[in-house]
């Protein structure tokens, strides 16, 4: 990840932590390290949210009562019908 347009930032961080990643990570990567975990942690969150909003979102088709019987039927429609065009 190279990015010409960076911010230098002071924070406070528990000194088993900082020296777990004096361990980890090489004097020159740790920018880049400390980066990479805050973009994964941001990113997980938001899929976390998304998932929460999907999970109390009213139902896209709320005529179909089992979602996986529906697909699992028109997945054998669609092969029933491969297969007759391939008969013929």
């Amino acid at each position: 990840m190279l990015n010409t347009n960076v911010t230098r930032i002071n924070i406070t961080i528990p000194e088993q932590l900082v020296s777990k990643l004096e361990k980890k990570v090489p004097s020159r990567g740790k920018s880049q390290f400390i980066s990479e975990a805050i973009e994964e942690k941001l990113i997980r969150e938001e899929r976390e949210l998304a998932l929460t909003e999907l999970r109390t979102s009213p139902p896209a088709f709320p005529q179909i009562k089992d979602g996986a019987a529906y697909v699992r039927k028109l997945r054998e429609t669609d092969e029933a019908k491969r297969t007759s065009e391939l008969q013929k």
